[in-house]
């Protein structure tokens, strides 16, 4: 009888056991709860949409009807298309205006794995398959978002109608804007590279601090609105794994990634305030813009604006034979 009991003791244990396992990974595998956003990331106007690709889910901001227009954001803490959001709503009146989310960013999903610029520029050209409603879209984006953009562009050479770049930038030096040299020799290890993050990367003052450093000429920004949405994605449940991997090297894209096999018209923006040279590879197809920062989105929205109205309803300049 004891050997009986002894034995159910066991089984009760393994049961117990094997439950709690089941509810970790349920756990893990669900989204935690997030803290609340603001609610001026996208105008009222645009409709919050998901699309799934072969790389992970897409969350998106739309409205507008006609040719398709696609805005992409950098790479850095608290990333997200809010990035163009004081642009894209002048052009719903005349296009079909299309604001994701990074996959690893923003509302997107934050998937724990490895994904490299080829991934990324799948998971762009995908989504831009499934919701330009078979129209070639334009592209506009911004720093690293726009050397994904180049690189999708060579890989699907049929797929952009036109690619405006804002200043596309590489990973390689990504961290050199954010720390002293000292402290970038964390990123060799895991725990480093997650102490960077949460110590130096993601807190409010280390994205104030960040955002001023990229400010246009003129009058200061008031900064408030901008830190206080980033610090809000960059605290989000896995809003450090993209950021961590782009710490450990292996997420590596040049600035402009195969620009001789995009097909497409080509037109890159360079800060005219930004004191290293612009992409070499650029050559004919680089607009300086002067008194603009990186920040120009955000800082300096209509000079933008009015750039891009001014090249979309002109003639495309074909390139020199």
């Amino acid at each position: 009888m004891a050997a009986f009991w002894k034995k159910g003791l066991r089984m009760g244990l393994g049961a117990g056991l094997l439950g709690a396992a089941v509810v970790a990974l349920r756990h893990r595998s669900r989204q935690m709860p997030q803290p609340s956003l603001p609610d001026i990331i996208s105008p009222s106007i645009f409709a919050r949409r998901v699309q799934r690709t072969t790389r992970g889910q897409i969350v998106y901001h739309a409205s507008g009807e006609g040719d398709p227009i696609v805005f992409l954001h950098d790479f850095f803490p608290g990333a997200a298309s809010y990035e163009w959001s004081k642009i894209y709503p002048a052009f719903a009146a005349t296009h079909r205006v299309l604001a994701p989310d990074w996959i690893g960013f923003g509302e997107s999903e934050r998937p724990d794995r490895i994904l490299r610029p080829d991934d990324h520029a799948q998971s762009l050209h995908e989504f831009c398959r499934a919701t330009c409603g078979g129209r070639r879209p334009v592209i506009v984006a911004s720093g690293i978002g726009a050397a994904l953009a180049c690189l999708a562009a060579a890989k699907h050479p049929e797929w952009p109608a036109r690619l405006f770049l804002f200043h596309p930038s590489g990973s390689e030096r990504w961290l050199n804007g954010w720390v002293a040299p000292a402290l970038r020799l964390a990123a060799w290890t895991r725990n480093g590279r997650r102490w960077l993050y949460a110590m130096h990367l993601s807190r409010p003052a280390d994205i104030a601090r960040w955002l001023e450093s990229r400010r246009s000429d003129g009058p200061p920004l008031d900064l408030s609105e901008p830190v206080s949405v980033y610090a809000s994605f960059a605290r989000q449940y896995g809003a450090a794994w993209a950021i961590q991997r782009m710490l450990s090297g292996r997420f590596q894209t040049e600035a402009l990634p195969r620009l001789e096999e995009v097909c497409a018209p080509v037109q890159v923006w360079w800060p005219g305030t930004k004191e290293t040279a612009a992409p070499q590879e650029a050559g004919k197809d680089l607009r300086l813009l002067e008194g603009c920062g990186p920040l120009a989105p955000l800082d300096k929205p209509a000079a933008l604006e009015t750039r891009l109205r001014t090249e979309l309803f002109s003639p495309v300049r074909l390139a020199d034979v």
